[in-house]
């Protein structure tokens, strides 16, 4: 994972710190694109620059995640594609171990860069309307709005080095969605659309650790010990979750330079989840000399059910031009729970995915906002700026929580991109901060008494992505999204005129009518 400590990558620290290290940095899973956090998918050229303010505008391909009504405007095909990197991420825990009686913990980072991609396609087809443009149109989509990757190795070196304690844990966890859309222009106000989607996520999660402590050192043997209580785990989850979404939009074109967009998501239809696991572990007491040693020991290893939902969200966005080179749009959204059920389904009472693997489904009721504008310096130049709330959907850790929670780091998000239209090629070149706090759960272990516990942490994080977009249409169609609102709005105003010209018109023939009527005999 891409975070950095504090200031000193060597931190002094008693045994428990190695858990509330390896927590540290296993927290920054949250300050990515990952199934706690919903807004900030980096995905589509010009929701990118819009924080996702687009709901309302759904004027490219991207439109067939975030509102497929929007497939139905524009020209006859459009391609489009992007590209997102991580840059640069910090987290930071704060309270989450105590001072050191004895040793140094020395976290070694296994840091990864993420490279979400979004391509689309669109091809319109069917009879023409007012505006010329064809009726229907069809798309195809492909994208991750799940993408994290990473680990964390720490030691805590003691005197003699050979009883030495270690832990490893690492996370990948990626998300990928093949979409058909459709969509349809029901008149010059009015647009639907619907997509479907078949989600594949792999989520791979590991952790390995060993502890020593106590032990008489054997005189004349530098790594011969009596007496030393041990404990060793090894922990995988390799899930596999495969499900159907469906994604419904609406556009209604209020006023001329105002647009209406919702879009609604149905709960993932399961189709196939399944989790292989190994958990291996034991626990040696030989403390005390007198008596044989007392080892407890555990193994699984299998195949079984899972549990990796996707739940419902509601979005409703507005699109507003109060110049002719000034857009602003508007979103906001809600992400119905989840309900508490169990990740892994084991029948064995063995513990599964260790130290820092949360296997509740629960997930909470969040909403969130965004505010954008697109401003067009030239014909050719544009500007795109976005601020958006992103709240995590996890659980809130209980203050003295007794298993391991996932983070729940709320965030703050702005977006600024520079964009160029050239020979019918539209590039987009910015950058998205992201900023985080909340609480986190930390792992304390006692060494001499071979126990674990869990405290409630602070946690902040920090992250920015780079991100270059692209999109292509054809050649006959192009010209800058001011210029086409511009021509839907004098379209749109010239069908009103002539409809209220033909009402005139009914009326006046109507009182003519009545006005050359024989007059009714007394």
């Amino acid at each position: 994972m891409d975070q950095l400590l504090s200031s000193n990558p060597t931190v002094d620290r008693p045994f428990r710190g190695i858990a509330g290290l390896a927590a540290l940095l296993l927290v920054a899973g949250g300050a990515r694109a990952d199934d706690t956090h919903y807004r900030a998918i980096p995905i589509g050229a010009h929701a990118i620059g819009l924080g996702g303010a687009f709901t309302g505008v759904a004027d490219d391909a991207s439109a067939a995640y975030f509102n497929p009504a929007g497939l139905a405007l524009g020209g006859n095909w459009g391609l489009a594609g992007g590209l997102s990197i991580n840059a640069w991420e910090r987290v930071e825990l704060r309270g989450a171990y105590e001072q050191p009686e004895d040793g140094s913990a020395s976290p070694t980072l296994q840091q990864g860069r993420t490279l979400p991609v979004f391509i689309g396609a669109v091809l319109k087809f069917g009879p023409k309307d007012a505006l010329e443009q064809k009726k229907f149109s069809l798309a195809l989509s492909v994208l991750e709005p799940i993408f994290s990757t990473g680990g964390v190795f720490v030691t805590l070196q003691t005197d003699p080095r050979a009883l030495t304690d270690s832990y490893r844990a690492s996370a990948n966890d990626r998300a990928t969605w093949y979409g058909l859309s459709f969509a349809s222009r029901l008149n010059l106000k009015q647009s639907i659309g619907a997509s479907m989607y078949l989600t594949v996520r792999k989520l791979n999660h590991s952790e390995n650790g060993i502890t020593l402590s106590s032990g008489t050192p054997v005189p004349g043997e530098s790594d011969v010990f009596i007496g030393v209580n041990s404990a060793a785990n090894t922990q995988s989850l390799n899930f596999k979750a495969f499900h159907f979404v469906f994604r419904f939009g609406w556009l209604y074109r209020l006023k001329p330079q105002l647009q209406l967009g919702v879009m609604v998501q149905t709960p993932g239809i399961p189709i196939k989840q399944q989790v292989d696991t190994l958990s291996q572990g034991f626990v040696n007491d030989a403390e005390d000399g007198s008596t044989p040693t007392i080892t407890r020991a555990y193994f699984v290893d299998g195949r079984v059910n899972a549990k990796l939902p996707i739940p419902a969200e509601v979005e409703v966005g507005l699109e507003y031009w109060p110049a002719e080179k000034v857009m602003l749009s508007l979103d906001a959204s809600i992400h119905l729970p989840v309900r508490s059920n169990a990740r892994v389904s084991t029948a064995e009472p063995v513990p599964v995915g260790g130290l820092y693997f949360d296997g509740d489904t629960a997930r909470r009721f969040i909403g969130n906002v965004a505010v954008a504008g697109d401003f067009s310096i030239t014909r050719k130049v544009g500007m795109m700026a976005g601020f958006f709330t992103d709240l995590s959907s996890a659980m809130n850790v209980p203050e003295n929580p007794v298993r391991y929670h996932n983070p729940q780091i709320n965030r703050l998000g702005g977006t600024l991109s520079l964009g160029l239209n050239i020979a019918g090629v539209s590039l987009s070149v910015g950058s998205t901060y992201i900023y985080g706090k909340g609480d986190s759960t930390g792992v304390l272990v006692d060494a001499g008494n071979l126990a674990v516990d869990y405290t409630r942490t602070e946690a902040t994080s920090r992250t920015v992505y780079l991100h270059i977009t692209g999109a292509t249409q054809a050649a006959s169609e192009l010209g800058d999204k001011s210029a086409q609102a511009i021509k839907r709005r004098l379209a749109e105003k010239k069908a009103q005129e002539e409809a209220e010209e033909a009402e005139r018109k009914k009326r006046e023939a109507e009182d003519s009518e009545q006005s050359t009527e024989p007059a009714g005999a007394d």
